[in-house]
């Protein structure tokens, strides 16, 4: 068996993120992943709320493509909850300063070849 450190970074990341799944996920909700019991709209939020803490965006992905009808319910929550939230203004400054810090983030985390002038 490898150490962690012999293994390629993919493997790391597959054994992470094995390691999040069990450890983080419940039962019913690893059952109902792998469709060994109907994925209910409290288990498929609470899926999606783990996925978005522990990065897992390949699942959450998955999971809003194969549950298309709790997908929309998920939205609609959300849109319910946000419709009411006022964002303020920002000067034009402000505006590109966002711009500008949101393209070091991409190059920091993928390199120049991903952004465009």
């Amino acid at each position: 068996m490898k150490k962690y450190d012999e293994l390629s970074e993919k493997e790391k990341h597959n054994f992470e993120e094995f390691l999040i799944l069990t450890f983080e996920f419940s039962e019913d909700e690893l059952a109902a992943i792998d469709k060994q019991k109907p994925m209910t709209m409290e288990l498929f939020s609470s899926c999606l709320a783990k996925c978005t803490e522990w990065g897992l965006y390949k699942l959450f992905e998955r999971l809003l493509d194969e549950y298309p009808e709790l997908s929309d319910k998920y939205v609609k929550a959300i849109e319910d909850d946000i419709k009411d939230v006022v964002l303020p203004e920002r000067t034009p400054e402000e505006e590109e300063e966002s711009w500008n810090r949101l393209f070091e983030r991409i190059k920091k985390e993928y390199g120049d070849d991903l952004t465009c002038e």
